[in-house]
């Protein structure tokens, strides 16, 4: 078994599992084995995670250690659990509800090819597509923005054209970006890429080697996940819980449970989304990003830390806690930001910020394949930087617009449905009352709508009670869409019963 997340104590344990439900039924290991259960569906508890011993269990939870000692048993002829003597507990799928590859290395069960992105078979194209979290260009913005790239463009022209760093004005831009949101950047410090994706895959495969672990949260953005799949690197998911679920959602990182993971598995890299989480909607306090960066400095981890929501905040939100670069000596954290989020997906641009070393380092290995981003929309990237105030505020609101439409929608016709309460980003983290997220999604596609289950959130298979639902669409086919699915809803939830092997184009 692949011992890519960490063993986790009995305080954890009891964190992850919540209050006991008043309403519970049956002898009382029954119903710690449910509680079990139910933590690894909906992503609580992350596939192999070492639980601790009955001993630790039983004072942690105040309940008798033969209640624990019964749990367990039951887990492990269920197959949940797996034991060995001298090794403890690790939590596991049954073998009849097992993805392919669920923590290991395997590209088998990602849709596709290894990137998932060729969508669902049989699009026309005319689908309400609540798969993708990008909003259209703000009107008249990109023709204004390559007007004036133009204009600039016979004075590249005269030269070779090629800058694997990026344009000096672009980098220069992004790095003004940076030092006037409080975190002080040079533009050595930058290198410019085609997108935020491509920062991370290259990043990714610079960075690590084939066998090495990243921890992930879990849910998190599905072409990371299939990214580091392909690359043949290990997943170690840290749970994150949703709505409905223990905790606070504005806060739902463990800090505790993430430094025990580092310690314990010590991943090479770890992949953090920590503003406006992707799928959760979730924001990161200050200090549990002063924990995670002085964790990765214990443990010898690079955060890859993904910004591309960071500039969309709702607006009146409070101010947004300090990046995690704020934290660093400069030797622990690659930031990850685009400009394909927060302003439009066929703005190619995104960029990674990092020590200048490093940022050489993934210039020469950028080379090897990319030579050199585009002129045109790097120029036209560093009009836009020069003055983004009023497009991240226009886009911001059409997306705050979005996300109340789309909740107040949801809480009309499915008052059942228990969704996240972002502050920024593009999309809602729903829970169903049930398992039915993968059969929805394809029952949705038959009445011309497209969604994502929560399994494709996920490295094994679970959170079938989640789905991500984007609120970018505009609002007569948003709602059209929502009421789609609540139409079909039913039913699914009727026949469920598949784990998820619905590909999709994500963002």
């Amino acid at each position: 078994m692949q011992k890519s997340t960490a063993r986790i104590s009995a305080a954890t344990l009891a964190r992850r599992l919540g209050p006991e439900s008043p309403a519970g039924t049956g002898p009382a290991y029954r119903q710690l084995a449910h509680r079990i259960r139910s933590a690894v569906l909906d992503g609580r508890l992350a596939v192999t995670s070492g639980l601790p011993s009955e001993r630790d269990l039983a004072v942690g939870l105040r309940i008798s250690r033969t209640t624990v000692a019964a749990a367990y048993s039951l887990l492990r002829d269920e197959g949940w659990l797996d034991s060995r003597r001298g090794s403890g507990s690790r939590l596991r799928l049954p073998d009849s509800r097992g993805a392919s590859g669920a923590s290991g290395t395997s590209g088998a069960s990602i849709g596709l090819g290894p990137a998932g992105l060729l969508g669902y078979p049989g699009s026309t194209g005319d689908e309400i597509d609540l798969s993708v979290a990008s909003l259209p260009a703000p009107a008249g913005l990109i023709e204004q923005l390559a007007a004036l790239a133009v204009e600039d463009l016979p004075a590249y022209a005269a030269g070779g054209g090629y800058a694997p760093f990026g344009l000096p004005v672009l980098r220069q831009a992004i790095a003004d970006h940076y030092s006037a949101a409080g975190l002080p950047t040079k533009a050595d410090q930058i290198l410019v890429t085609s997108g935020g994706q491509h920062a991370f895959t290259l990043a990714l495969q610079e960075l690590s080697v084939p066998g090495d672990r990243v921890m992930i949260e879990c849910p998190t953005y599905p072409v990371a996940l299939d990214a580091i799949r392909a690359a043949r690197r290990i997943p170690g998911p840290v749970g994150l819980p949703g709505p409905g679920q223990i905790g606070d959602t504005t806060a739902p990182w463990d800090a505790d449970l993430i430094a025990a993971t580092m310690r314990q598995t010590a991943p090479r890299l770890a992949y953090l989304i920590p503003d406006f989480q992707n799928p959760t909607g979730a924001l990161m306090d200050e200090a549990t990003r002063r924990r995670i960066v002085d964790a990765a400095r214990a443990s010898n981890t690079i955060l890859l830390v993904d910004e591309t929501f960071r500039d969309v905040p709702f607006p009146g939100h409070p101010a947004l806690p300090p990046r995690m670069g704020s934290f660093d000596d400069g030797q622990r954290v690659l930031t990850l930001g685009s400009l394909s989020k927060s302003v439009w997906g066929g703005l190619r641009i995104g960029w990674v910020r990092g020590a200048p070393a490093v940022i050489n380092r993934l210039a020469a290995a950028r080379s090897l394949a990319d030579m050199s981003g585009p002129v045109l929309e790097q120029l036209m990237a560093a009009h836009l930087l020069a003055d983004p105030v009023a497009v991240l505020d226009q886009q911001s609101r059409r997306m705050a617009d979005g996300a109340a439409l789309l909740t107040a929608e949801l809480a009309d016709i499915r008052p059942e449905w228990q969704v996240s309460r972002p502050q920024g980003g593009a999309f809602l983290w729903v829970a169903l009352p049930g398992p039915f997220a993968t059969e929805l999604a394809r029952a949705a596609h038959a009445v011309g709508v497209l969604i994502t289950p929560g399994p494709r959130f996920g490295p094994d298979g679970t959170m079938e009670s989640y789905l991500r639902l984007p609120f970018t669409e505009p609002a007569d086919r948003l709602v059209t869409g929502v009421r789609r699915l609540s139409a079909i809803a039913d039913r699914a939830a009727a026949t469920a019963g598949r784990l998820s092997d619905v590909p999709g184009w994500l963002t």
